[in-house]
């Protein structure tokens, strides 16, 4: 049977979940969830007992979620919590108590705070797993029970915790790199990244991505760009340091227009102030990251390239013309996406909505025109 009241609400915010429904990709953040409250529990219940060296044999097992319900409101899945036969109330075990003190954690460190005095710092780590497909602009609000509210959980959050205990962290990238070397036997690989630290760095291959690899190396990396997806591991200080695993390896047809893009953004970041007839505030270092981000995704889709360039205001404009639709999507200084697609022919204007940080959306969105 399932308890009466939710185990956990996890309402999943901004970018990708302010549109219907919830990515499937994001579901693995319900595991690592869930694994990340059975940590905890596991280190609350080593503490409670020095004397014993293992947890109890079958402790894990005794905290099983559902997923039965997603909520109205952005994505909210509700994590329901079953019970044993004839039991009318859940627990407050380690589980419960992880639960909380995981929240209390995560609303610490985003106000700056010391972390609670009960949780244990050797499971800090174990939010490492835990928020790793989130975007820049996502956070995962967690909720307890029926709770209508709850710490917001930001990549930036993540990263402050992990780095609380050791000096790296993983998150997923998602950029274009070129291969410099292959080496068969170890099956790993060199590759420079478009907008990693501008030295090689070593990633692992396997079956499905080695043949798009090799096929893109030839000397000095001057083969064609690949697009690259992985989990990425991160320096406090350095930056991105290696690739723990690839999970997608694509040829760019057409790296011209990749090379376009980044000369292009590369003069609209040069701009200085007033640089339209004295006014014109330049796009800053974020704002050029994300259009330079998000438009090369745009490469991995069948539509036509755009036309860039600044607004007044400090954002990047991207424009098209698809037959009788002149179309643009702007990035605005506040991280949002604006859209609009004007009928040239009928004179119809509409104003799509848009999910920041993705470039699948805006490729629908030059489809239907």
């Amino acid at each position: 049977m399932l308890s009466p009241d939710p185990f956990a609400r996890l309402r999943l915010t901004g970018g990708r979940f302010d549109g219907d429904g919830m990515p499937v990709e994001t579901l693995v953040e319900l595991t690592a969830y869930r694994d990340l409250v059975v940590g905890v529990a596991k280190e609350l219940f080593r503490t409670r007992h020095p004397h014993r060296q293992r947890v109890p044999r079958g402790f894990e097992d005794r905290l099983h979620l559902r997923l039965r319900t997603v909520e109205d409101g952005s994505a909210v899945p509700v994590l329901e919590r079953a019970l044993p036969e004839g039991t009318l109330l859940a627990p407050d075990d380690e589980f419960t108590q992880a639960r909380d003190l995981i929240e209390e954690a995560v609303a610490a460190v985003d106000d700056e705070a010391p972390l609670p005095d009960a949780f244990p710092t050797d499971a800090l780590v174990l939010f490492n797993r835990f928020g790793q497909t989130l975007r820049a602009d996502e956070a995962i609000e967690l909720r307890r029970g029926r709770a209508t509210s709850g710490p917001r959980y930001t990549p930036e959050v993540r990263k402050a915790l992990v780095l609380k205990q050791k000096q790296t962290y993983q998150q997923e990238v998602h950029d274009f790199g070129w291969v410099l070397d292959v080496d068969s036997v170890g099956m790993r690989c060199l590759i420079r990244l478009r907008m990693g630290p501008g030295t090689p760095i070593p990633a692992p291959l396997d079956e499905v991505t080695f043949a798009p690899v090799k096929e893109a190396l030839e000397p000095n990396g001057a083969g064609p760009p690949v697009r690259i997806s992985g989990i990425g591991v991160f320096d406090a200080e350095r930056g991105l340091i290696r690739l723990d695993s690839i999970h997608d390896a694509t040829i760019l047809d057409d790296p011209e227009d990749l090379a376009a893009l980044d000369h292009r953004l590369d003069e609209l970041a040069s701009l200085e102030p007033g640089w339209l007839d004295g006014e014109g505030i330049p796009p800053d270092a974020v704002v050029i990251a994300r259009a330079r981000r998000i438009l090369a995704d745009l490469m991995s889709f069948e539509v036509p390239r755009p036309r860039v360039f600044p607004t007044p205001e400090g954002g990047v404009q991207a424009e098209w013309t698809v037959g009788d639709h002149e179309i643009s999507v702007t990035f605005e200084p506040d991280g949002k996406l604006y859209a609009v697609s004007v009928n040239v022919a009928s004179g119809q204007t509409q104003e799509p909505q848009l999910t920041a940080d993705d470039a699948e959306q805006i490729a629908h969105l030059l489809r239907l025109s």
